[in-house]
């Protein structure tokens, strides 16, 4: 009986404790479930399709998951103007604040980071970061700067009213095409620029001169200049430097920021994104395209053998598919398709190497013009272009070095195979009878006079039956 008791004591203690632990847990779930979270996306590197789809999937996911903020964290020296204004988009139409922390020390926010910062609600840097060189870049390779061109210059005739404006004088003041083309991207980044600012209350008169002029600021000059809101040494610093602004949201909604001391969350980017990446890369890209071409040619000289042949063709899809998405000079994609034609000519033409030499001469020249922009880290490296000329060279040698010494060796099979093979009479008969050549007996005839047991010789072959020669 007392064994019972003291049994049945327990258990009540242990459901006691039981309960106490449950009510422990459910009040940390809602302290938990109440603070603030901010999630984080980096955005490193060149600005492409790859980062662009990223950023957007992250201001996508803290909308949906009620995140205080979103807080970009970048360190790029530009990009694609495309992408750029993908990103934009969607900061602009986000309903959850979207920062742009411009981080670690070292960092830098240059040409389209630029206008990503002034799109931001609010934006920071950490000490030893810069930002501005917001120029368009010039694309076509060209070396001159896009700038506006300077106002036409008026005499005094003409202020006086007095002269009379010339044919002569209006081409010499009148921009040219290119001149003028280079204005209106300029123009147009300006005026995309300022109403960044405008909408953010940053300065918009240093917007226009990092665009017209490629001005940079220090980290300090920019929090002096009204160009950020926020220095801070760390993510957790910017935060409690960012809680209690006000920052106002698409359709005019403002919010105050509640995010000192909140949980810090990374988006991470998913195996697509990180693979996007990688191939997005234009040396990544143009690798493949010449790793598959180089299948397809190893592939042909085989005799169309299929494992080299399908991993050449999935190289250049993805190679095409890549370079898709980037600025690609069509002139320089015309060389390079030109050149490797050449190079598959070589092996049917006698040209003693002049189609091999020209087609590589358009393939490298074609490779330096195929990224059509000067954006860094959007163009092919001069070496990895050079080590794929070579190797297409090397390779085009080898492979019709390899087919002129095929032609040059002895036919081992079929009825050519038999010409030169010496054998045994077995019966012979005036011009005509049996011989054993290669283990096979064969009808021949010959011109010389045979019999059995000689030595022959084949020279040709007619149908079935041999042509033979006596062997002295």
């Amino acid at each position: 009986m007392i064994a019972w008791k003291q049994g049945v004591r327990s258990v009540s203690w242990l459901l006691a404790a039981l309960g106490f632990a449950a009510l422990a847990a459910g009040a940390l779930t809602q302290e938990r479930a109440g603070e603030a979270r901010v999630l984080t996306a980096e955005l490193t590197g060149v600005i492409g399709p790859a980062n662009a789809g990223y950023i957007q999937r992250a201001i996508t996911r803290a909308e949906r998951e009620g995140a205080a903020m979103l807080v970009i964290e970048m360190d790029t020296p530009g990009g694609l103007d495309t992408a750029m204004r993908d990103i934009n988009r969607s900061i602009l139409a986000s309903e959850t604040p979207v920062a742009v922390f411009v981080h670690p020390s070292g960092a830098r926010a240059t040409s389209a980071g630029a206008y990503i910062l002034y799109a931001s609600h609010i934006a920071g840097m950490a000490p030893g970061t810069s930002v501005g060189a917001a120029t368009p870049v010039q694309m076509g390779g060209g070396d001159e700067a896009p700038a506006p061109a300077p106002a036409p210059a008026r005499d005094s005739a003409d202020e006086d009213g007095d002269g009379e404006d010339s044919s002569a004088s209006r081409e010499r003041t009148a921009p040219s095409s290119a001149q003028a083309m280079r204005n209106k991207v300029v123009n147009d980044s300006v005026a995309y620029i300022r109403s960044l600012a405008e909408m953010r209350g940053r300065n918009a008169d240093w917007a226009e001169e990092a665009v017209r002029e490629g001005v940079s600021a220090s980290y300090s000059e920019a929090l002096e200049l009204g160009v950020i809101e926020i220095v801070a040494a760390s993510l957790p610093a910017f935060l409690e430097e960012a809680d209690g602004r006000t920052v106002t949201l698409s359709g005019g909604r403002e919010v105050v920021l509640e995010v000192a001391g909140a949980g810090i969350e990374a988006v991470e980017k998913t195996f697509a994104e990180e693979a996007l990446a990688v191939i997005t890369d234009p040396n990544i890209a143009f690798l493949l395209l010449n790793l598959g071409f180089i299948g397809l040619l190893v592939s042909f000289y085989n005799g169309l053998e299929p494992v080299t042949a399908i991993a050449g063709v999935i190289f250049i899809i993805i190679g095409f598919y890549a370079l898709n998405t980037l600025p690609v000079n069509y002139a320089g994609a015309a060389l390079i398709i030109l050149g490797l034609v050449l190079l598959v000519a070589e092996a049917f033409f006698a040209s003693s190497g002049l189609l091999a030499l020209g087609g590589l001469a358009a393939f490298a020249i074609g490779s330096l013009m195929l990224m059509d922009t000067e954006v860094e880290g959007l163009r092919i490296d001069w070496r990895l272009i050079a080590a794929t000329t070579v190797a297409l060279g090397a390779a085009t040698f080898f492979l019709v070095s390899y087919g002129l010494a095929a032609q040059g060796r002895k036919v081992t099979t079929g009825d050519k195979g038999l010409i030169g093979l010496t054998g045994r009479v077995v019966s012979w008969d005036g011009a005509g009878g049996y011989v054993m050549v290669d283990g096979e007996r064969w009808k021949a005839v010959s011109a010389d006079t045979l019999a059995e047991g000689d030595t022959v010789k084949v020279t040709g072959v007619e149908g079935l039956t041999l042509r033979v020669k006596l062997v002295k």
